[in-house]
């Protein structure tokens, strides 16, 4: 017989096993988790989607002598257009089409709507960018109530309520940054999936049908619908009294920098300029990142960023593409922007006489703010505190997911699709649909592409040359500037013929050229005198203009045999207030005035040589240097011309400095990876 505890645990465990099987099988149970901003756990195989199935983006087929009509040299000449050739496309009710490459769009009858403008003819020859990288611009049929046209050539016949525009080939080089980024090889051109149709100009393809690597733009319903409220010829309750000051915000990848640009084109339609505030410096839309600027914009934008890097009026240097390490000096970067468009750009001293009137108000400057995409704990309070600083008239805020931290939208907002709130102390806030990702490129090119491709392009851009009248803002403090200056400084071509190692750079005596220098990131403050030379070495730093009291402020002395240039551990960046980016420079080299050869760490330090786009007619402002955490992409530093398998300059790989191809090895040699998607057990 059986123990009495024996008994006592065959009964326990009898007990057990008869609830087990009560339970029902471990594989019917739907399994339930709680919130969590990481990737939750996908249980079952989860269904791949299909791809989209290809829709027709060009429904004008061209037929020669009937509605495409090519010109020569003599014809564009008596049109008043130079160019070896050209392409009149004539366009009836309901037609567009989709062009792949660089083009100038000039419009000769009737109405086009291009990107959710609508352009009117005129002498204006628009550059259009269209790589495959971004959703590529559609040409279409807009209609008209006063139909209008210019001189049309004798051999072009079109209906008076067709569209006529003119197509040429814009060459501008820069196509040839893909041999620079070589992730970015062939944008400009279809891929071999893509329905391309030859229409008689190099480089330029129509696109018939959208395919997963080229997909068209296209104007939610709702940001058509934001975009009234702005715009007097759409809406007559706009209040045409109220000079817009526009902000636009939301979560990262919601659409929020091409909204920008729709809006600043859009503004453009009744205003011959409008000041553009740059507060995302990570993917910054008219310089490159790292740095807030204001820019003067004039001439519409039809392109992704990197296709028309600019001088801004005013900037200052971060140094980072997050404000995280110093949110205090972005915001007052930021706030003095602010004070300089309020006191130089919002209401020019004497409006610009220069230009032919084309009826658009040019007394007064609107103003287009667009913000960062961190929506999260500190990123959120800034974007607040930014909001604040602005006093906008109008806010545009993009819906977001909450996998993007942006909180759900309100049960009354839910019943009406994205209404217009209601105005709360004279600011009119819009609500807006963020783009979905089936209409982008995201699965292509990240958002670290598009920065170096940014900042590649800006090394190689070339500026037109600047007159004294046209030099961007270099006077501190503040002055009332000519309206010649309130120009917009666009690049007008790229030079890919060398890479960055093979280009003459300027050779530049530290003592005579620069004041100081500032370093500006974690860890940087422990940095002493004796290793600046190896931390500036193939460095990007910002060229700054300085106040003169500024000049006078007293530097910490230090060992001038080390280095020439003014430097002292820890210094804090000087007041925005007092200062000016005018642009951003490559330290390519670090030498001693003894030894031509490069700079050891512990050598004196007296010259550099640095390369640079900005005009030579700046630089003589730029007496201070700012070093960040922004670095040069890898691709800057290859020699495309040695091929893929060559060195750098004639340098074989493995003697090649700051660079080592394959995988490294032993303690550091990977990126450190940091998360910060973990919970307290508080937040659980």
């Amino acid at each position: 017989m059986l123990s009495a505890a024996a008994a006592r645990k065959a009964s326990v465990r009898q007990a057990d096993e008869q609830y087990a099987r009560s339970l029902p099988h471990p594989t019917s149970v739907q399994a339930s988790r709680e919130w969590s901003p990481s990737r939750p756990v996908e249980l079952e195989e989860p269904e791949v989607p299909r791809p989209a199935e290809p829709t027709v983006i060009s429904n004008f087929s061209p037929i020669l002598g009937q509605n495409t009509f090519p010109l020569s040299r003599d014809d564009l000449s008596a049109m008043g257009f130079q160019g070896d050739n050209g392409l009149v496309l004539v366009l009836n009710a309901s037609e567009s089409v989709a062009l792949l490459g660089v083009y100038l769009l000039t419009v000769l009858q009737g109405c086009a709507n291009l990107c959710g403008v609508t352009l009117g003819p005129s002498s204006t020859q628009h550059r259009v960018f269209a790589p495959r990288s971004s959703p590529i611009p559609v040409i279409s049929w807009a209609p008209t109530e006063r139909p209008s046209k210019r001189p049309l050539p004798s051999i072009v016949h079109a209906n008076p309520d067709a569209m006529v525009v003119l197509i040429q080939y814009a060459n501008t080089g820069v196509e040839g940054l893909s041999r620079v980024f070589r992730v970015f090889k062939n944008v400009f051109k279809p891929p071999r999936d893509a329905p391309a149709r030859d229409i008689g100009i190099p480089e330029i393809r129509l696109i018939s049908h959208s395919t997963k690597d080229v997909l068209p733009f296209t104007l939610p319903p709702s940001w058509e619908t934001g975009l009234v409220y702005v715009d007097p010829a759409s809406n007559n309750e706009t209040d045409t009294t109220v000079i817009p000051g526009c902000l636009v915000k939301g979560p990262k990848k919601s659409g929020k920098s091409t909204f920008s640009r729709t809006l600043l084109n859009r503004l453009l339609n009744r205003y011959r300029r409008v000041a553009f505030l740059e507060c995302d410096v990570g993917q910054s839309e008219f310089t490159p990142g790292g740095m807030v600027a204001l820019s003067i914009v004039e001439n519409r934008v039809f392109g992704p960023p990197f296709t028309h890097p600019s001088l801004p009026y005013r900037a200052h240097y971060i140094g980072s593409s997050t404000p995280r390490a110093n949110p205090s000096y972005y915001l007052s970067a930021i706030q003095s922007l602010l004070e300089t468009y309020r006191l130089e750009i919002h209401t020019p001293a004497l409006p610009d006489t220069s230009t032919s009137n084309d009826g658009r108000i040019e007394d007064v400057i609107p103003l287009v703010v667009n913000t960062m995409g961190w929506t999260k704990g500190l990123g959120a309070d800034l974007n607040a505190r930014i909001e604040e600083l602005v006093e906008p008239s109008h806010v545009f805020e993009m819906e977001g997911s909450e996998e993007w931290g942006w909180p759900t939208r309100s049960t009354e907002l839910a019943e009406d699709t994205f209404p217009l709130c209601g105005c709360a102390k004279s600011i009119v806030r819009i609500r807006l649909e963020a783009i979905q990702a089936e209409a982008t490129n995201m699965h292509v090119f990240s958002a670290a592409d598009h920065r170096n491709i940014n900042m590649l392009s800006y090394f190689h851009a070339t500026f037109p040359p600047l007159t004294a009248e046209h030099q961007p803002s270099t006077s501190i403090p503040f002055v009332a500037p000519s309206p010649a200056s309130l120009r917009q400084v666009t690049a007008e071509s790229w030079d890919v013929t060398l890479p960055l190692c093979a280009r003459y750079p300027f050779e530049v005596r530290c003592k005579n050229a620069f004041d100081r220098i500032y370093l500006e990131g974690p860890g940087y403050q422990d940095v002493v005198p004796s290793e600046l030379p190896s931390v500036v070495n193939c460095a990007v730093v910002g060229l700054i203009a300085c106040d003169a009291s500024e000049k006078e402020a007293e530097v910490e002395s230090m060992d001038q045999d080390v280095s020439a240039l003014p430097y002292s551990p820890g210094q804090p960046l000087p007041h925005p207030s007092t200062t000016n980016c005018l642009g951003l420079a490559l330290i390519r080299g670090v030498f001693s005035s003894t030894d031509p050869s490069l700079t050891p760490s512990h050598s004196p330090l007296t010259h550099l040589h640095i390369l640079t786009p900005l005009p030579p007619s700046i630089l003589g402002y730029a007496r201070v240097l700012i070093k960040g955490e922004l670095e040069l992409p890898i691709w800057g530093m290859l020699d495309f011309r040695e091929g893929e398998e060559g060195g750098v300059a004639g340098v074989e790989r493995e003697q090649v400095p700051y660079l080592q191809w394959g995988k490294g090895e032993g303690l550091g040699s990977e990126r450190r990876r940091v998360r910060r998607n973990l919970m307290r057990k508080a937040q659980m």
